[in-house]
């Protein structure tokens, strides 16, 4: 009978570190794809900062009046005169959609039942 229980014993307890392996191996496989993911983070907010900074040169006035100045024959620039700027209700008005022939639904149905009858 002891010998039973010590058999019973054992395959429990290899049973129970065969667990335990099993899951040190998903910790660990968790815990590499964690940090792959945070390196992937820690590069995009690097790329994000490098972007801000290239945005914030490129939009400086300085720059953008050199380049103003130097495309202004091929771009055709001119300041904006006063008389250009208009209030809203000087603006004309959207243009009215066309109106629906009248008998057109009546044709519609007449050449559908001509398609019919052939």
């Amino acid at each position: 009978m002891l010998k039973t229980l010590d058999v019973l014993l054992i395959v429990l307890m290899l049973g129970a570190a065969a667990w335990t392996f099993g899951n040190k191996y998903q910790v660990e496989t968790l815990e590499s794809q964690v940090m792959a993911l945070d390196r992937k983070i820690a590069l995009e907010r690097e790329t994000i900062q490098l972007l801000e900074a290239d945005w914030s040169l490129l939009n400086q006035p300085r720059r953008m009046e050199q380049l103003a100045e130097a495309f202004t024959a091929d771009l055709q620039l001119v300041p904006i005169a006063p008389e250009q700027i208009v209030r809203p209700d000087e603006l004309p008005s959207a243009p009215l959609p066309p109106e629906p022939e009248k008998d057109a639904k009546s044709r519609t149905l007449a050449d559908a039942s001509k398609v019919r009858a052939r």
